[in-house]
């Protein structure tokens, strides 16, 4: 009885399976992923959800993808994802993360059809993210010799002091920072030494590098090279134009200031690492940094919409004409709103620059504009921001809310915009250099 049964099994089994391979199954109705899906993460996502970069997970595959399905939809559909924070009504810059409405629309109808895969011959060829730089392979790749574990408590500024090992004059069109620990590294900020000081106060109190609370403890003398650049949560990099670079002077060093906050996890040994671009060509005009600025403001307890402002005018006498190619917010868990102006000499002409309406401090960016913006001879340049230091703001560390002013810590507050920019009367080609004592700078 049994055997018969085995057998009727058997032949059931083969009749089912010449039935499929007569009438297969129709291939699924809608997007899939190898064929539309994938090539929307190619396109808008796997630069940072891919293994080791900063996406809670990876979109590299269908195994990947497929679990996080209903979440993609949600979080595409509330415009949380792609992580975008400029409104589209100001400024227009070089490669947005916006998803058009008709991807939105394919993912939810994907995730809607229970996320099929689809034929994988579809496929496209796979992005290759080898090495974990966003673009590619550095020409130079530096870090501290030891690393350094933070203490577990409280905010710490390390300065981390590295020779570039250049013998003559280079120039940088990019740089990208990879944290070592992404959990307790709360941004960093690239410096240049072109005098060996910082050298000198490696190992004043024992560890690696040294501390550097606020600037990086020396004084900054060569004005037209004074940084790199810097990173901070949700950063990716940016590769300047053609004829356009920051400048390293030959037997530069590279100064890394790396602000840890620890926020409930247990710091791990940190050896953060800076991967820099060298530009192909020699410029014609340097890249220099503008930051528009408020240090002396105190936002008071309770204020759920506290503005602070900053403005700074271009010198007319004599003429200082200039293109702005990128701008960079900065503010801390109270800061909810950043619009940046630029308004000409009679001010009836003003444009906007940038405008973040929902400000996410784990959200921020160097943003480059698709084409630099003239910004002539007395132009003023002003900022508004606004602050929560309210109960309402479930991102304030404060409870009960307290007075907050300028600092370094997490839990104090910032007001600043940098402004990347180019000065038109420069042609370094032509030996044409400019004087650019009158570019303010950073409290240090």
């Amino acid at each position: 009885m049994r055997r018969i049964a085995f057998v009727s099994a058997l032949v059931l089994a083969f009749v089912s399976a010449r039935q499929r391979a007569i009438h297969p199954a129709p291939p699924p109705v809608g997007p899939t992923f190898s064929k539309e899906v994938s090539r929307i993460f190619q396109a808008n996502c796997q630069t940072c959800h891919h293994p080791g970069d900063i996406g809670p997970f990876s979109l590299m595959t269908y195994a990947d993808a497929y679990p996080h399905a209903s979440d993609i939809k949600y979080m595409t559909q509330t415009h949380q994802m792609p992580p975008w924070k400029p409104a589209q009504s100001c400024g227009i810059f070089d490669s947005p993360r916006i998803l058009s409405q008709p991807d939105i629309d394919t993912l939810a109808k994907w995730a809607g059809n229970g996320a099929p895969e689809g034929n994988r011959a579809d496929l496209p060829p796979a992005l290759d993210f080898t090495g974990g730089w966003a673009l590619g392979q550095p020409d130079l790749v530096l870090s501290n010799s030891q690393p350094y574990t933070p203490p577990a408590l409280g905010d710490m500024y390390r300065c981390y002091s590295m020779p570039a090992n250049t013998t003559d004059q280079k120039y940088v069109s990019a740089i990208d920072i990879k944290p070592g620990d992404r959990q307790t590294v709360h941004h960093v900020i690239a410096f240049i030494d072109t005098t060996g000081a910082s050298d000198r106060l490696v190992g004043s109190d024992g560890g690696a590098g040294y501390p550097c609370f606020g600037g990086p403890g020396f004084t900054i003398t060569n004005l037209d090279a004074t940084t790199l650049g810097g990173w901070a949560p949700g950063y990716r990099p940016v590769m300047l134009p053609d004829g356009i670079a920051f400048s390293l002077p030959a037997n530069s060093r590279i100064v890394l200031q790396v602000h840890y906050h620890p926020h409930g996890t247990v710091p791990l040994p940190d050896q953060t690492q800076i991967g820099i671009y060298y530009a192909k060509k020699a410029p014609t005009k340097l890249m220099r940094v503008l930051p528009l600025i408020n240090d002396t403001f105190m936002i008071p307890p309770n204020d759920p919409n506290y503005r602070v402002t900053a403005d700074f005018t271009l010198p007319s006498f004599p003429p200082i004409n200039t293109h702005v190619w990128l701008i960079a917010p900065h503010m801390h868990l109270l800061g909810r709103q950043m619009h940046v102006t630029a308004a000409s000499v009679t001010g009836q002409n003003q444009q906007c620059l940038i405008a973040i309406d929902d400000w996410d401090f784990n959200w921020q960016g160097m943003y480059r504009f698709k084409d630099p913006i003239a910004v002539p001879a007395g132009t003023k340049l002003s900022l508004e921001a606004f602050y929560d230091n309210s109960t309402g703001n479930w991102r304030n560390p404060n409870d009960p809310p307290k007075p907050v002013s300028w600092g370094e810590a997490t839990t104090d507050e910032m007001c600043i915009a940098f402004l990347g920019f180019t000065i038109d009367s420069e042609n370094l080609a032509t030996g044409q250099v400019v004087d650019t004592s009158w570019i303010p700078r950073v409290p240090q």
